[in-house]
C-alpha cells in the first residue's frame, strides 16, 4: 500500500512538468540510447528526500548531522557501478570510478530563497580504523541559485527566473568524460547554456569501486519556498519501512528529473580535472564589524534587564573545519557547504524553571548585506552510544528562527532587538530571542523547547547553531573574518 501511495504521489507531482518540451521521457531516453551507442553503460538512479531525523530515529545513522531545521534536503540514490562487488554503506552513498559521471537532467525548484546541489566525501576507509570514517565534506563549490546555468522557466509565474527551469549537472572527475557527455547532450538537442559541471577532484580522493575506496554523496538544499505549498517539491514519503530501506534499484525518475550513472564499457583516455579554484569568500568589506559597539550595548542591556538572575555568557566559535582540511585530516564536518558560515555556542541545559532560559542574540546578516538569509537553530547535543562502535552527538536541529519572517509577524529575527535598545537606530540590524521550556507570561520572541517525540532523540543538553547563507557579492558563504558573531547567554536563578 505504501508503495502505491508513493507512486501516486510521484505521478501527481509530475503533472506540472509534463508539458515541458525540453525534458521528456522521449528525449532523455534518446540521450541514454546515444550514450549507450557510444560505448557507455547507463543506469538510472533517483533524486529523493533525505530525512535525517527519520534515519536517526530508525537506527540507520548515528547522528542527524547538524541538520538545518529550515531546510529540506534531497539526495541521489545511486545503483552500484557495473562489476562493483563492494557494498555501499547506504543507498544514498556511492563509490565512483575515475572514468565515470553522474548526470542529472531536471528542473530547478519552484521559487525559493536559496537552493544548491553539492557533491561531498561521505566515508573514507583507513587501514588503521575499523569501518568507514565519516568526513561528510564538500569537494568543491556548489551549483547554486547564484551560479546555475539553466534554461527558460517552464511556468509563466516564474518566467525570466532560474526557478522551474531545465538544467543539466554533470558530476565527474574527468574532462574527457565531461566533454563526451556534453557533445552527446548537444547531439540530441540539449543546449550548452544549461550544462553545469560539478568537478570531483580525484587528486584529493580515493576514487574507485573497491572496498577501500571513498564513498560520496550528492545532495541538494532548498530554503524558504515562496509559496508554502511548493515545499512538497522537496518532500517524499519516508524511504524507510519497518526501519529498513524499501527503495532499491532499479530506480526511476520523479518530478525533479533523471539521475543517470554513466560508465564506459571499454577504457577511455583520461584527463583528470585538477582541484578547482574555489570562489573566495573574502570581499575586503568589514563594515558589519562597525556594529560591534551596538552588539556590546545590546549584550549589556540584556544582562541588565535580567539582573536578578545569574548570567553565563557562552562562547561562540566556528563549528566545522574547512572541507579541504577535513579531507586531508580525515575529520568530520557534518555535510558543510561553502555557501554558508557555521557557528555554534557552548552547550547548556535548561530546567523547567521559567527563570532558567537562554537569550540568543546577534546581527541579522541579511540586513547588513553579508548574506541572503541567516538563522539560528536549537540542537540536541546529547551523546548516543547505541550504534557502537559509533559514538556521536545527536545534533538534531528541531527549532529555528530566521531572517525571512517580517517584523510584523514577530516570528522571525527582524524587529526583536529594538525593545532592548529603543533609542539606537542600529538596533534594527540585530535580533534577540529567548529559548525556554516555559513561557508563563506569553511574551513575544520566545521559543519553547517541546517534549521529544522521535525515538532516540532527547533534549537534555542543548546548543545553538548559527548560519548565514550566500554573500550576494560573491555567490558563496560570507567570510568568517568579515562578520560579527552571534552570541548566547544562559540565565538561571541566583543561588
Amino acid at each position: 500500500m505504501k508503495h502505491l501511495l508513493v507512486l501516486l504521489f510521484v505521478v501527481l507531482s509530475t503533472i506540472v512538468y509534463c508539458s515541458d518540451p525540453y525534458f521528456t521521457e522521449e528525449n532523455v531516453n534518446l540521450f541514454i540510447e546515444q550514450l549507450e551507442s557510444e560505448g557507455f553503460i547507463v543506469q538510472q538512479g533517483t533524486f529523493y528526500s533525505f530525512d535525517m531525523p527519520d534515519l536517526f530515529s530508525n537506527y540507520i545513522t548515528p547522528s542527524c548531522y547538524g541538520n538545518n531545521a529550515d531546510t529540506p534536503y534531497c539526495v541521489y540514490y545511486m545503483p552500484p557501478a557495473p562489476s562493483q562487488t563492494a557494498k555501499n554503506t547506504f543507498p544514498f552513498t556511492f563509490r565512483l570510478r575515475e572514468d565515470e559521471a553522474v548526470v542529472f537532467l531536471g528542473w530547478t525548484p519552484p521559487e525559493v530563497k536559496y537552493f544548491s546541489y553539492e557533491t561531498l566525501l561521505m566515508f573514507r576507509y583507513l587501514p588503521y580504523v575499523e569501518g568507514p570514517v565519516r568526513i561528510f565534506g564538500g569537494v568543491g563549490d556548489t551549483v547554486n541559485i547564484t551560479n546555475v546555468k539553466a534554461g527558460d522557466s517552464i511556468l509563466e509565474k516564474t518566467a525570466g527566473t532560474v526557478y522551474n527551469a531545465p538544467m543539466i549537472i554533470i558530476t565527474t572527475p574527468d574532462r574527457n568524460v565531461d566533454r563526451i557527455i556534453r557533445e552527446t547532450a548537444r547531439e540530441v538537442g540539449f543546449t550548452e547554456d544549461i550544462m553545469n559541471t560539478d568537478v570531483v577532484p580525484s587528486v584529493l580522493l580515493n576514487l574507485g569501486i573497491e572496498e577501500d575506496c571513498d564513498e560520496l554523496i550528492i545532495g541538494a538544499r532548498f530554503a524558504f519556498f515562496n509559496n508554502p505549498d511548493d515545499k512538497a517539491y522537496a518532500l517524499d514519503p519516508s524511504a524507510l519501512e519497518d526501519g529498513k530501506f524499501w527503495m532499491e534499484p532499479p530506480y526511476s525518475s520523479n518530478r525533479r528529473g533523471w539521475v543517470l550513472r554513466v560508465t564506459p564499457s571499454d577504457p577511455i583516455e583520461l584527463d583528470p580535472y585538477p582541484v578547482p579554484n574555489l570562489t573566495p569568500r573574502d570581499t575586503g568589506d568589514y563594515s558589519e564589524l562597525n556594529l560591534k559597539s551596538t552588539m556590546d550595548s545590546l549584550e549589556e542591556a540584556i544582562i541588565y534587564h535580567y539582573s536578578d538572575l545569574n548570567a553565563d555568557v557562552l562562547r561562540t566559535y566556528r563549528w566545522v573545519d574547512i572541507s579541504y582540511h577535513a579531507i586531508q585530516n580525515n575529520t568530520d564536518v557534518l555535510g558543510d557547504s561553502r555557501d554558508a558560515i557555521y557557528l555554534k555556542s557552548d552547550p547548556f541545559a535548561l530546567e523547567e524553571d521559567p527563570d532558567d532560559f537562554a537569550i540568543v542574540f546577534g546581527p541579522i546578516h541579511s540586513l547588513t548585506g553579508k548574506a541572503i538569509y541567516s538563522s539560528f537553530v536549537v540542537y540536541s547535543n546529547d551523546l548516543v552510544k547505541d550504534l557502537l562502535p559509533y559514538e556521536s552527538r545527536i545534533l538534531y536541529g528541531f527549532l529555528s528562527i530566521n531572517s525571512e519572517m517580517s517584523a510584523e509577524t514577530k516570528l522571525g529575527l527582524p524587529g526583536s532587538a529594538e525593545r532592548f535598545l529603543p533609542d539606537d537606530p542600529s538596533a534594527k540590524y540585530f535580533y534577540v530571542w529567548k529559548v525556554s521550556k516555559s513561557n508563563p507570561d506569553n511574551e513575544d520572541y520566545c521559543l519553547l523547547v517541546p517534549e521529544p517525540t522521535l525515538k532516540r532523540i532527547t533534549y537534555d543538553e542543548l546548543m545553538i547553531g548559527f548560519r548565514a547563507y550566500v554573500n550576494p557579492t560573491t555567490g558563496v558563504g560570507p567570510s568568517y573574518e568579515e562578520i560579527l558573531m552571534d552570541k548566547v547567554i544562559h540565565f538561571s536563578p541566583k543561588k
